[in-house]
């Protein structure tokens, strides 16, 4: 008997321990479940953010990219994920309600080209430059003129980084007034109807700007993160851009800095 009850001492807790142990584990798990504003659960954001992911950019022209979502990208690439952009139009249009583009980083131009072809070199090279102050190698430049992008295009473009590279979170820009915005927002409407369960995000070109204040999205969810701590890279690049003047002070005061530093709106659908 006196042998029997240190037996009993020390068994009795372990079998506590293995019959309660699930009941604690349930506990846990479900203090990692919290409530969005929607009322529907969803996974711990700090969880789910360290999460590495395939990425891939949907961009109309080159400074969207950085106008939009150069913080983002910074937050994306810290992560681990994958990120691969794909540069849809050369930004090659030539009228007068755009400024012309400078050639300031002396690129070799041939001189029997057109004014348009001049610019595509121009904001293609200046694209290169600012994936370069970002670290982003993979990208690709379809080279479409400005103006002549439609949602076809764009889905089969989505479709193609899905099925062939398995990337399973496209982000592209919100529609406005510009045609090759609107075909990058159809194009990803229409990629979320045949492919649901995949990842969409979107972000507003000038959302804060008075004249595009309201900007067409497929989702009225929306995050404005805070990118201070990665301002520093992103001016560099709206740097490159401001240089070549493809920046317009009407829609873009470089100056203040207050398109650098502000919060960056991103749509997400899921």
């Amino acid at each position: 008997m006196k042998k029997t009850i240190p037996i009993l001492i020390l068994t009795i807790p372990l079998i506590l321990f293995i019959v309660l142990f699930p009941i604690f584990s349930a506990d846990q798990n479900a203090s990692n479940v919290s409530t969005n504003g929607n009322g529907t659960t969803a996974e711990n954001t700090t969880n789910n953010a360290s999460q590495p992911e395939k990425v891939a950019f949907i961009i109309p022209h080159p400074d969207d990219e950085t106008i939009g979502a150069g913080g983002t990208i910074q937050r994306i690439m810290e992560n681990g994920s994958t990120l691969h952009f794909e540069l849809m139009t050369s930004g090659n249009a030539v009228t007068s309600e755009l400024l012309p583009v400078y050639n300031y980083f002396n690129i070799e131009i041939p001189s029997n080209i057109s004014t348009e072809d001049q610019k595509k070199l121009i904001r293609q090279d200046s694209f290169k430059r600012v994936m370069a102050i970002y670290g982003c190698s993979d990208y690709n430049m379809q080279g479409y003129d400005d103006g002549t992008l439609n949602a076809d295009i764009v889905f089969t473009t989505m479709e193609n980084l899905y099925l062939k590279e398995g990337y399973t979170v496209f982000y592209t820009v919100t529609g406005d007034g510009n045609v090759d915005h609107l075909a990058c927002y159809h194009g990803m409407k229409k990629m979320k109807e045949k492919y649901p369960n995949l990842k969409y995000r979107q972000f507003p070109v000038y959302y804060y700007h008075y004249y595009r204040q309201n900007p067409m999205s497929l989702t009225k969810n929306y995050t404005d993160l805070n990118v201070n701590n990665y301002a520093s890279k992103k001016k560099n690049a709206f740097q490159i851009y401001y240089a070549i003047h493809t920046i317009l002070p009407t829609y873009y005061p470089y100056s203040d800095g207050t398109f650098c530093t502000s919060p960056e709106r991103i749509y997400y659908m899921n």
